[in-house]
Formats: C-alpha cells, structure tokens, sequence
C-alpha cells in the first residue's frame, strides 16, 4: 500500500498557523518583558523618592541646629522659606564655633520636574513640592507670604512682634508641613509623602 504524505497545502497551512502562534507567544514576551522593566524603573523612582523624603525631613528637623554654640549676635534658622522651596543654615557636625559659613547653608527647591538637595540633582520625576509653615503659636503662615527668620550670615532679621498675638509670620517657625510627589512618566503611578515636622530648635525673640 503506497503511504500518503502532506501536501503543499496542508505544510503551507502549518507553517502559517505555527508562524501565527510564534507571533503570539512573540508578543506575551515583550509585553511580559515591558512590564517587568516599567516595574522595576518604578520601584527605582519610589525607592529614590523615599530615600529623597527621609533626607529632607531630617534636614528640616535640623534647621537652626548647631552642634556648637554660635556667638550671641548669631543664630542659624531660615533664610528663605516659600510654598514650594527653602533655603535655611544649620551645623549638624559643629565644623566651625561661633560663625554662619557658606557649607552651613541649605535648600531643597524643584525645577521642573527635578529635585536639588544644596543645589544637586537628587531625583528626576517630580511633580510637586510643597511646604506650609507653622509658627510658635500654631499659626499658618499664609502661602502667598515667604518666612525670612536669618540672613546668610546669621543675623536675626525677623521683625520681632510688637505684642504677643495672632500674627503668623513674624515669630519663629516650629512646625513645617512638607509634602513632595513624584510622578511616573506614564503618568498613571504617584509617589507622595507627607509628613509634619517639628524643628528641633525654636529660635528667635520670646515674649512675656
């Protein structure tokens, strides 16, 4: 008995169905292997965006900090602190006795969608950056006001409040309310960390 084998057609029906499975199976992979890589990129940013977070919040808690005394005439605090950047001076190591030098000046600002840390890159994908100030009186500082406690040569220039009384922003800052928020570039996934800290050293004039 002679045995039957495949026709041209019947291989040629194979061959495009198998070549319809490869581009399936193809396809599985790359989506698979896509979503692995975003995956991975997005635990990166969030692991950047925390470790950004608990530097800054340790930094904020730090402010007016030194390890050293300073000199009567001088006192460390915030230079410059607005709804979304600060600028403030402090000596966690106590480096130089008595004085406010340039190393002891700090920020934390956002320019477009980066983060700088004393003027350093520190994290791309940021998509807010957010500070709200707290006086000794548990006063809010109104948002469109920035807070000035020091200038960058450690002299007190806040104006001292004629009496004591409701008047956010003209008494030292002990409580800032920081929120930053990173975004994914898919601009589906968020990152947001808010936190309220308390400055460990409340400056400035005291009233009876």
């Amino acid at each position: 008995m002679k045995k039957k084998g495949f026709t041209l057609i019947e291989l040629m029906v194979v061959l495009v169905f198998m070549g319809i499975i490869s581009v399936f199976i193809y396809q599985q992979f790359i989506l698979q292997q896509t979503g692995l890589r975003d995956q991975q990129e997005y635990s990166r940013v969030n692991i950047k965006a925390r470790r950004s977070s608990e530097y800054i919040v340790n930094e904020l808690r730090h402010i007016g900090f030194c390890k050293r005394p300073l000199s009567p005439d001088h006192k460390f605090g915030i230079i410059l602190g607005s709804n979304n950047s600060i600028w403030y001076t402090h000596d966690a190591f106590g480096d130089k006795e008595g004085i406010v030098d340039p190393e002891d000046i700090h920020s934390v600002t956002k320019s477009q969608d980066t983060l700088y840390i004393d003027g350093d890159w520190a994290a791309n994908f940021l998509d807010s950056l957010g500070f709200t100030y707290i006086d000794v009186n548990g006063d809010t500082v109104d948002p469109t006001e920035t807070v000035t406690e020091v200038d960058s040569n450690g002299f007190w220039v806040m104006d001292d409040p004629v009496t004591l009384g409701n008047d956010p922003g003209r008494y030292p800052i002990n409580l800032i309310d920081y929120t930053i928020r990173f975004i994914y570039p898919d601009s589906s996934k968020t990152v947001t960390y808010h936190e309220t800290v308390q400055i460990r050293n409340v400056r400035g004039p005291r009233l009876n």
